[in-house]
């Protein structure tokens, strides 16, 4: 034993790292163990809520910075839209008196009039606008304030020259008193509002422009109208400008370091609430000290502002939609903001404008970082005070724990008398502890003296058992073999008189001569013989089983051939008793395997002969699934229930199912097969005791039929496949036998075909006279053989042993 073990260890080399880790473990201190768990416990649950407790308030703090940013957007979106709402109800009243006939498009001084009142109507316009299909145009608009200090200009183009367009101041009757300044040419088809509205022929928006020489923007809202043949009569136009969002967004005070930016289709900046101008101003200003000339449009990237740059930059890194808000963070050193992208949402027609607000997290986190500060700092002043807690309480545990500890050692040395140490006045579990080691020291001393001689005199006593062990083994090989040669022989010495009673017994049924009685004599000599032939068979089997000799032969061969053929050789022996035999197989099972086709036949039909001699009414049913697929559980209960009871119960014969394509894969597959009768069931109490040899049921001994092998042999062939059979039943309502075994998926080019066997009846005619010598050492067995053969026609001759058969 002892070397065994050295050999096991020289084994377990690879495994010494985490024997030594072990070995590292088990020499920690008690008290090691009892103060750093409870103060990593304790600094993980401290560490864990203050975390949370961040994470709570850095995921509240980011839904208020959404909402607020959601809120913003909503307000400048419905300032947008009202503005926007304005141009496009001005263009429709315009339109709406041109159809009604209430302006005439050849009077000038009508139009005039009516730009006139559209824009002292509405304030937030900066010009209304009528361009006709002859080049000619009018406009009436507010000046900038770098021409004529905000007061309304009034422009159109002569009739006679339409490529000229000459600009005028208005009273405050809106009739021109002098002319500012002439264009020419400026015809109105080369205007981006009316080239869109030829173009569309619908409402719509052109892109900002600079307005005149000014740093202002505008946008313009261009509604064409026809006439009934669809041919354009006019293009009328408001213009927006866009310094009152500007302004809108110079009021919005959301928090101090917030931004908010609108930027078009282009990337170009249209307003923003740092009151940045839309351009890229100039460095010097004109001899009047006004801007003068066209500027480049400002872009994100441009802005003098760097934390808006910043924004640009992480903008163009984003896949976004123009449809659908954006929410996103980015950092410019050490600071992080939020940026929120939303699109122009409104529900009317509008310019393709995205609205960015820009939230910087330091104007929320203050709070939380302070908090999280104190928060550390009472995580250590815990830390501390357990430490503190833990030492004191593990000195007071570990001191009495270490006194049994050095007691143990000395009584292991033989030292007993160090246990008078061990007395302890305290009453807590521990001085319990000691007072109880102490007794036990006491008994074990006193059990010790004694130890030694019972070890002799039991090693003594298991030596003798183990010889005598050692001699029942050798007498149970000896009986073993013998019975095994007895069984071997008995059934060659019953053989040989059964084959002549079944030899003699067929040809007798064959004769014409006698009587029906006599046949049916016949035919009960017959059964019997061969009844008891299965017996002799079945003792032998198990015979091979318990000695271990018996052996699979496995083949390829067709698996639906032998249920098929199963199934046309029992559907008589059912049918005779008035019963239904169903044979169903699932879709998925194979055609072809590898297994032992023998046993399989012999499990199968002794089951399937059960079910059939002990069912009255019904029928058996046999269900073959493949496990890969479905499970038969699933199966049997989904599926076949309802079908195999209406079945069996009104006796209706059950199709062969239809060939299924041929698997062409060497994969191994688990068979399941059921088979499963409405027969008179089998007692609960007598199900353990079923695949016991030579024991019967009491069903089975009412019926004076079988053996009590068939099933014990079924099973160990099962096993002998790799499965196991298990059985439910129920009194009067029948039995199901469940087994599986395990196979391989073979192909069909690798099965044996098979002829069919023929019976002989007699010799071809004109044939030559064959003679047959008969050496047997009985003369039944040569007078069967002669019976046999005589009718054919061969010459026969007989001998009783073989010296007489040479001469």
């Amino acid at each position: 034993m002892e070397k065994k073990l050295l050999d096991n260890s020289k084994d377990d080399r690879p495994k010494m790292p985490n024997k030594y880790l072990s070995s590292i473990f088990r020499r920690i201190p008690i008290r090691t163990v009892l103060i750093v768990p409870f103060i990593i416990q304790l600094l993980a649950t401290v560490g864990l809520v203050g975390y949370l407790s961040y994470r709570s308030g850095q995921q509240a703090v980011q839904n208020l910075s959404e909402r607020l940013m959601t809120e913003v957007a909503e307000r400048v979106n419905l300032y947008i839209q009202q503005n926007l709402q304005t141009a496009m109800q001005i263009n429709k009243m315009n339109i709406e008196a041109v159809r009604s006939e209430t302006l005439d498009l050849k009077n000038l001084k009508e139009i005039k009039q009516l730009l006139w009142v559209r824009l002292n109507q509405f304030e937030a316009v900066s010009g209304v606008l009528l361009g006709l299909p002859d080049g000619t145009f009018q406009v009436m608009h507010r000046s900038s304030i770098e021409w004529g200090n905000g007061r309304i200009e009034y422009s159109y183009s002569d009739p006679k020259r339409p490529e000229r367009f000459v600009v005028f101041f208005v009273d405050e009757l809106g009739n021109p008193t002098e002319e500012v300044f002439s264009i020419d040419p400026f015809p109105v088809q080369e205007r981006p509002w009316y080239q869109g509205a030829v173009r569309d022929r619908a409402p719509g928006w052109t892109k900002p422009f600079q307005i005149g020489k000014t740093l202002q923007l505008a946008v313009s809202n261009y509604a064409p109208f026809f006439d009934d043949k669809g041919q354009l009569q006019g293009v009328f136009t408001v213009n927006m400008g866009l310094r009152l969002i500007q302004d809108f967004l110079n009021t919005l005070n959301i928090c101090n370091d917030c931004r908010i930016v609108i930027v078009d289709e282009d990337g170009l900046v249209l307003a923003s609430s740092l009151d940045e101008k839309p351009f890229v101003a100039p460095d010097q200003l004109n001899s009047e000290g006004k801007y003068h000339g066209n500027f480049d449009r400002l872009k994100l990237t441009d802005s003098n502002d760097p934390v808006i740059v910043a924004a640009a930059v992480h903008w163009q890194t984003l896949a976004t939609d123009k449809n659908t808000v954006t929410r996103s963070q980015f950092d410019l050193g050490p600071e992080k903001y939020w940026l929120q992208l939303a699109p122009l949402d409104i529900e009317i027609l509008h310019p393709n404008w995205t609205i960015a607000i820009i939230v910087p997290q330091s104007e929320f986190m203050a709070e939380i970082n302070a908090n999280t500060r104190i928060t550390v700092v009472f995580c250590l002043l815990a830390l501390a005070i357990a430490t503190m807690l833990g030492i004191l309480t593990a000195r007071w545990i570990t001191q009495p724990i270490l006194k049994l500890n050095q007691a143990a050692k000395s009584m292991s040395q033989g030292q007993w008398h160090q246990q008078t140490k061990l007395e302890s006045d305290r009453r807590d579990e521990v001085g319990e502890l000691a007072q109880s080691f102490h007794r036990m020291a006491t008994e074990l001393q006193a059990s010790f003296e004694t130890l030694e001689q019972r070890v002799e005199e039991r090693t003594v006593e298991l030596t003798e058992s183990n010889q005598q062990l050692e001699t029942a083994k050798e007498k149970a090989e000896v009986a073993n073999q013998a019975k095994s040669t007895f069984i071997a022989n008995m059934s060659h010495e019953l053989r040989t008189p059964l084959n002549a009673i079944l030899g003699f017994s067929q040809i007798m049924m064959r004769s014409p001569t006698l009587s029906p009685e006599e046949k049916e004599n016949t035919a009960i000599i017959n059964k019997s013989g061969n009844y008891l032939l299965t017996l002799i068979n079945n003792i032998l089997d198990l015979s091979k089983i318990e000695a271990g000799k018996m052996t699979l032969n496995a083949k390829n061969f067709d698996f639906y051939s032998l249920l098929n053929e199963l199934e046309d050789l029992l559907h008589i022996t059912a049918e005779n008793k008035g019963l239904t035999l169903i044979f169903e197989r699932q879709n998925d099972v194979p055609q072809y395997i590898y297994t032992d086709e023998t046993k399989l036949r012999q499990v199968l039909i002794n089951l399937i002969n059960n079910g059939i001699k002990f069912t009255s009414e019904g029928g058996v049913s046999v269900t073959v699934v493949s496990q890969k697929e479905s499970p038969l559980n699933s199966l049997l209960e989904s599926q076949k229930e309802s079908h195999l009871n209406s079945s069996l119960e009104k006796g209706k014969s059950s199709e062969k199912n239809p060939s299924f394509e041929r698997r062409e894969s060497n994969d191994k597959a688990t068979l399941i097969f059921e088979v499963r009768d409405t027969g008179l069931g089998i007692a609960e109490d007598e199900i353990p005791k079923l695949f016991e040899a030579f024991t019967q049921t009491e069903t089975g001994k009412n019926s004076q039929e079988g053996t009590g092998l068939g099933l014990p042999i079924s099973r160990k062939f099962v096993q002998l496949m790799g499965g196991d059979i298990t059985v439910k039943s129920k009194v009067s309502k029948g039995t199901t036998f469940r087994f599986q075994i395990q196979v391989n998926v073979a192909n069909k080019t690798d099965i044996e075909i098979e002829q069919n066997p023929r019976h002989v009846i007699a010799l071809k005619p004109y044939q030559p006279r064959y003679k047959i010598l008969i050496v047997d050492d009985r003369p039944t067995n040569r007078l069967l053989l002669i019976k046999l053969l005589q009718p054919l026609g061969f010459e026969l001759k007989e001998a009783e042993n073989g010296k007489q058969g040479i001469e």
